[in-house]
């Protein structure tokens, strides 16, 4: 509580009041500014998720590149495979089928004793 000394009264005058007395010194909230606070929320959340969004997106295409990367390196080393056995396929000579013979006919049958009782 402050003093009934007059003496201090001009000084306390110039002082800004407390907090306590600033805040019931605002003015009240006119009717219309909640639902524009409320509004003005919302939109920011909206602008953060959109924000957000974007940036999944880029994150996304930047994977999506770099699997495409990866496809395109997959698919240089199926190509020279595939080079590589052409080059063995053309440097072998196959028979004629009419020069190959069957096994299977010539085979012997041989008698199963292991499964015997």
């Amino acid at each position: 509580m402050r003093g009934l000394d007059r003496s201090t009264w001009d000084r306390d005058i110039l002082e800004p009041p407390p907090s306590q007395i600033t805040n019931l010194l605002k003015p009240a909230d006119l009717p219309a500014e909640r639902p524009l606070a409320g509004l003005s929320r919302s939109s920011d959340l909206a602008l953060q998720v959109v924000n957000a969004a974007i940036e999944d997106n880029k994150r996304l295409k930047a994977s999506w590149k770099a699997h495409g990367e990866r496809l395109e390196n997959q698919e240089q080393l199926l190509l020279t495979r595939k080079r590589t056995i052409e080059a063995i396929l053309a440097g072998t000579r196959l028979p004629s089928l009419n020069d190959v013979i069957d096994p299977l006919p010539a085979l012997t049958k041989i008698e199963d004793i292991e499964h015997q009782e």
